[in-house]
């Protein structure tokens, strides 16, 4: 989808370059169910460690979330202050196209 748009992307690979805990927050608070809203439930990681059975606050998933790329719902785009989570079309569409 973001090939088809003519936007210029910076493309960050979390692996190769993990986020601090700061921008990790940043994100976070630009999402209505915070830094959970960046968390892959589905993920292999998220098993081998067993969050599900876990409550985590919000300080920790984000220290998590630094620290284990691997738990990252992809893909994550920015624009401006506007952070969308996850393939979800319309909202990368609106995103995209600089509505609100």
């Amino acid at each position: 989808m973001l090939d088809s748009k003519p936007v210029r992307v910076a493309e960050r690979r979390y692996f190769k370059e993990k986020p601090t805990p700061e921008e990790v927050r940043w994100l976070a608070a630009r999402l209505p169910g915070g830094a959970r809203d960046l968390l892959s439930t589905r993920s292999r990681r998220y098993k081998e460690l067993g969050l599900a059975e876990r409550d985590l606050s919000e300080d920790e998933l984000i220290a998590l979330l630094a620290a284990e790329p691997g738990l990252w719902r992809r893909p994550v785009v920015v624009r401006g202050d506007r952070v969308v989570v996850g393939y979800d079309a319309p909202s990368l569409e609106e995103l995209l196209e600089g509505r609100e």
